[in-house]
């Protein structure tokens, strides 16, 4: 179900200072099946708060960064200029469990989730849009993961319950789609008529938005714990909490490579594909960020973020306009990497 909770419209339910700190960073690199000691620099690093950080979010072109605090007030920067441009209160955003945030491609719109809302901001003004209550086909189901397109028309809400719903910000409707069956841990959109999803019930799914087609079905051992799509390079890596973590090309939906590494398990939470697909960047749910070969599998280079407390994890990755990898942590803590150092070394 899906109901009109502020002043939004829809109307039908229907399915800290800038520290440019050069300091060194001890990776490791595996060449020819051998461990090697390698240094990189950070091109950056910058913590925007002390606060507490519940979520943080990059835009995708690394441009704007956003913070829900522990009080449920957020907060959103200019990346570039060091600068604060919007903070909202709790009592604005007409919801106290915001936990989860989605930025739109061309930066006009964010989102902010909550256990049973979704709250659309423009950025260009700041102006608080509206927030729209719903639930899933079970009526305790709560938010556990969303995205936003590249105009921010519409959003996916994944639910605990393993509904998506897809709300349309132009036209005031709302659709649900039932592929998993729990939790739905990861949900996007792989273009403007296909989404995917991934879950606890071990499923991850590529399907038409239009027809509600499923076009690809994985089963793995255990949940899926990271889902990260190109789809411009037309490839998805796809992990499970085991010991499955492989590359899927979109195209012929063949196996492309397994990542490889010596220890028995490994958990991967976010990641980024870089130069056409050919390499993958993975994090870990703690401090580790990890280059691998997408092609081989094979692991390129291991490192850590910068940590001020012992529970710091990478909230997002993206690639800025520099082609730098950026970081940022729960923190609150801003990293940009030259990953294509590490490269030269393969």
């Amino acid at each position: 179900m899906f109901s009109r909770k502020t002043k939004a419209r829809f109307h039908t339910s229907i399915s800290s200072s800038l520290l440019c700190l050069f300091f060194w960073v001890t990776v490791t690199l595996t060449l020819a099946g051998c461990a090697k000691k390698v240094q990189i620099i950070p091109v950056e690093e910058f913590r925007f708060t002390q606060q507490q950080v519940r979520k943080a979010a990059l835009s995708e072109d690394a441009h704007l960064a956003a913070f829900i605090f522990e009080d449920a007030s957020v907060s959103v920067w200019d990346i570039n200029e060091k600068r604060e441009l919007y903070n909202w209160h709790a009592e604005a955003l007409d919801e106290a469990s915001l936990h989860l945030i989605s930025f739109s491609k061309n930066k006009a719109w964010m989102a902010l989730t909550g256990h049973w809302s979704t709250t659309l901001i423009n950025l260009r003004s700041g102006e608080v849009v509206g927030s729209w209550h719903f639930s899933g086909i079970d009526p305790g189901a709560t938010a556990s993961s969303t995205a936003l397109p590249a105009l921010g028309d519409s959003a996916l809400v994944g639910m605990t319950d393993g509904t998506v719903l897809r709300l349309n910000f132009d036209n005031g409707t709302a659709l649900q789609y039932q592929h998993n069956t729990m939790k739905v841990l990861h949900v996007g959109y792989a273009s403007g008529d296909y989404a995917f999803s991934g879950g606890i019930d071990k499923h991850w799914f590529l399907w038409d938005l239009n027809k509600n087609e499923v076009v690809l079905e994985k089963l793995y051992k255990s949940r899926v714990t990271a889902s990260v799509l190109d789809n411009r390079a037309q490839r998805v890596f796809i992990s499970d909490a085991l010991n499955t973590h492989e590359i899927v090309d979109l195209t012929s939906y063949e196996v492309v490579s397994n990542l490889q590494f010596m220890e028995r398990f490994r958990f991967f939470r976010k990641g980024l594909f870089l130069e056409n697909g050919d390499y993958l960047i993975t994090t870990s749910p703690k401090s580790v960020v990890t280059l691998w070969n997408a092609n081989s599998g094979e692991e390129l280079a291991s490192w850590e973020i910068k940590r001020y407390s012992s529970e710091a994890t990478t909230h997002a990755i993206t690639l800025n306009n520099d082609g730098d990898v950026v970081t940022l942590s729960s923190d609150g803590v801003l990293q940009s990497w030259d990953y294509r150092s590490l490269i030269t070394h393969k």
